[in-house]
């Protein structure tokens, strides 16, 4: 089978439970972290983190998300410590807000970052008391996958991170209730799945994302089979 490499921008979306960051006492912005990363895998107890794995920073207002992107690429020219950053977007109280999600950056280094925004004129929501919430999330970022098998992808630099080719996208509820469907009827259920699309030569790549720890080829092919067999029900 010829692998096929697809690298391109697109977007995934996901629900997460988000919680307020509580280790900067002296931050005033509305700062968000995952208190439950794939929270549809339950493979394994999470230990307790000293760093978080990603985190929001909720926006004052809308920014184009190509402005923010040639900002986050401006900033990590001269910024001394290595992070990823993506425009998205958020439902918090009901409310579609945006964001910039950053990943792989440590609390400490927050402060100096917020800065660095703040030079180009980015404002920030100011923090308030907030409970923890399900939140949909919309991240446009870029995307590097492989074809490792029919209609399966695998993220080139998370190595646990699949793509399933599916013929359309889904609206977020439809998708939700088919998951749910296939994991009630799987005795290994142990996998988180999100949507999202990726834009290609021939168009628009659409796809369901899995987490899975104790990946098997013969497992995310059935889970995809499943997938294909409810979508066409539509």
């Amino acid at each position: 089978m010829r692998k096929q490499v697809i690298r391109s921008i697109g977007i995934i979306s996901k629900k997460e439970n988000l919680i307020p960051v509580e280790q900067l006492s002296g931050c005033k912005v509305m700062l968000l972290e995952s208190a439950d990363p794939f929270p549809g895998y339950h493979g394994t107890v999470i230990p307790a983190k000293r760093e978080p794995d990603s985190m929001f920073l909720v926006l004052k207002q809308a920014y184009n998300d190509d402005k923010i992107i040639r900002i986050i690429m401006n900033i990590k020219k001269v910024f001394p410590y290595a992070f990823e950053g993506a425009p998205g977007t958020i439902t918090m109280n009901n409310k579609t807000v945006h964001v910039i999600r950053l990943k792989n950056l440590s609390y400490m280094h927050i402060p100096e970052l917020l800065e660095s925004f703040r030079r180009y004129e980015i404002d920030f929501m100011k923090k308030k008391k907030i409970s923890r919430f399900n939140a949909l999330i919309k991240i446009r970022k870029f995307f590097e996958m492989e074809n490792v098998a029919e209609g399966i992808y695998q993220d080139m630099n998370q190595k646990m991170l699949f793509y399933l080719q599916v013929p359309y996208s889904m609206r977020w509820n439809t998708f939700e209730k088919i998951t749910l469907e296939i994991k009630y009827n799987m005795l290994d259920n142990k996998f988180d799945a999100a949507i999202g699309y990726v834009y290609e030569t021939e168009g628009i790549f659409d796809f369901v994302r899995i987490f899975d720890k104790n990946f098997l080829s013969e497992k995310l092919s059935s889970i995809r089979e499943k997938y294909l067999e409810n979508i066409s029900k539509l």
